[in-house]
């Protein structure tokens, strides 16, 4: 009975082996390469990113990596592997990015794994068994059916609520070492390490059941009607599903008003009272925009599912699903009759029909009606002139760039200099000290910097600049704060 045991198990793994996309990544020549390429292009996970742009810093990565690894092929090439081997996923995009390419789950889980086997977080810790501890008698206190029972177990955490105030009032309780908060904050950040891989698994999903609902509306043998009842009757079977409804209880809570003011406060709290020996600055960074990149790679997957609800009903009601339901019938028909004439012995593949078939394409009844193809008239007779390249002036082409782009350096050097002078600044101290040198556009662009990298406070402030035709313009923006950590993460 072992031996059975034990053969299924080496046989179940050895079709994973064979059938995991995130195995084979593991085991390919080039892994080193894409796993960086992921991690340094895709920093929050499944996040698309057009495929013209990615092959621009791809192109300057291999100038690089070229000197260590044999990359004889393109990027564009490479990305076209990666795609048909599943570790990229390839969408058509918008009229404006294009086509996007995104890392799939499987990619995202090699990544994690690397990440784990380059820097370990050991599970042995006292925080993590607090954390178990406290799920377990969470959900053995939420599936008790017994009033009475309940009622001892709120009661005895009532009681032990009212002894470690009264504990606290006296003064009486003990700060958590760097230890113990190195310990924790490796928890916490490991936890939402596999979030990224998560989401591409939701996305995966959600697009996979789209396609299994269209299949289903164009089987005339199938659970058409079920799925179009529901349909018409306003049910979302996309935010209905089980990946679907997972992630609007995840959603909700990311999302949620009051719970994100908080975790913004706890956030902000932790990072100013844990030092440098429990937190690195590459931690701090992380722990601060934590709840942040997940509500921006949240957003996605809601849109896109969203995107999907909407898209199905409207395929339902439009002309175009009944044109398919049409052809998927006159094709089934086909099917049937070819096959019940190829059981008829007495037609042969030169057998002659009786049923007219309709020419396809251009009748031409004379040859006077084509028109040949001049190629003297392709060629040019006037004589190209040579472009010879000349100096323009530096400051010249600087304005025009200016004139349509926000200058995001110059602000970050203003950010700098106001922080390393006065030990932290606002946007309106930023401005006082470096005057809004692209008017509104220099404001828009200190807002984005202060919402990527600052740390929000309460309350608003008001800003000055001046436009082009002299005027002072004021503006109330929200009330952010730049410290030395936000100009590393510039940096």
């Amino acid at each position: 009975m072992a031996r059975m045991s034990i053969q299924a198990r080496a046989l179940t793994y050895k079709r994973q082996k064979e059938e995991s996309a995130a195995i084979r990544l593991l085991h390919a020549d080039n892994a080193p390469v894409l796993l960086a390429v992921v991690a340094e292009h895709f920093p929050r996970g499944a996040e698309a990113r057009p495929a013209a742009q990615l092959y621009e810093l791809m192109a300057a990565d291999f100038a690089v990596l070229r000197e260590t690894f044999d990359l004889p092929k393109t990027p564009a090439a490479y990305c076209n592997d990666w795609v048909k081997a599943g570790w990229l996923v390839r969408k058509s995009g918008t009229k404006a990015s294009g086509e996007t390419l995104e890392p799939s789950e499987q990619a995202l889980t090699a990544l994690q794994f690397m990440e784990r086997v380059s820097a370990p977080r050991s599970a042995v810790t006292a925080s993590r068994v607090a954390s178990i501890s406290s799920a377990l008698q969470a959900l053995a206190r939420d599936t008790d059916p017994n009033i009475e029972t309940r009622l001892v177990q709120l009661e005895a955490e009532r009681a032990r609520i009212d002894a470690e105030i009264a504990q606290v009032e006296r003064g009486e309780f003990e700060l958590p070492s760097p230890a113990s908060v190195r310990e924790r904050v490796s928890d916490i950040l490991g936890q939402a390490s596999a979030i990224p891989g998560d989401f591409a698994r939701v996305r995966h999903e959600l697009e996979a059941l789209n396609s299994q609902l269209r299949r289903q509306l164009l089987d005339p043998e199938g659970s058409r009607g079920d799925v179009l009842d529901e349909i018409f009757a306003g049910v979302d079977l996309i935010g209905e599903s089980d990946a679907g409804r997972s992630f609007n209880a995840f959603y909700s809570l990311v999302v949620d008003p009051e719970r994100g003011a908080w975790l913004d406060t706890w956030i902000r709290q932790i990072l100013e009272r844990v030092g440098e020996d429990a937190m690195t600055a590459e931690e701090r960074a992380r722990f601060r925009a934590l709840f942040r990149d997940m509500e921006d790679a949240g957003y996605e997957v809601n849109a896109m599912m969203t995107r999907l609800a909407r898209n199905l009903r409207n395929y339902v009601a439009s002309e175009q699903f009944a044109e398919d339901r049409r052809m998927i019938e006159l094709l089934r028909d086909t099917r049937k009759l070819a096959a019940d004439a190829a059981e008829r012995e007495e037609l042969s593949a030169t057998h002659k029909m009786a049923t007219p078939l309709q020419r396809i394409g251009m009748q031409v009844t004379s040859v006077a009606q084509l028109k040949l193809a001049d190629p003297g008239a392709e060629v040019i007779t006037s004589t190209v002139e040579a472009f010879e390249p000349g100096e323009s002036d530096p400051e010249e082409l600087y304005s025009v760039v200016r004139e349509s782009e926000i200058d995001l350096e110059e602000l970050m050097e203003a950010v700098s200099e106001t922080v390393e002078a006065a030990g932290g600044a606002s946007i309106s101290k930023v401005l006082e000290r470096h005057p809004a040198t692209q008017g509104l556009g220099s404001v828009v662009g200190l807002v984005y910097l202060a919402a990527r990298y600052g740390v929000r406070r309460e309350g608003r402030e008001q800003v000055s600049f001046e436009e082009e035709d002299g005027s002072i313009r004021v503006a109330t923006v929200p009330r952010w704060h730049f410290d030395v950590v936000a100009v590393e993460e510039m940096a």
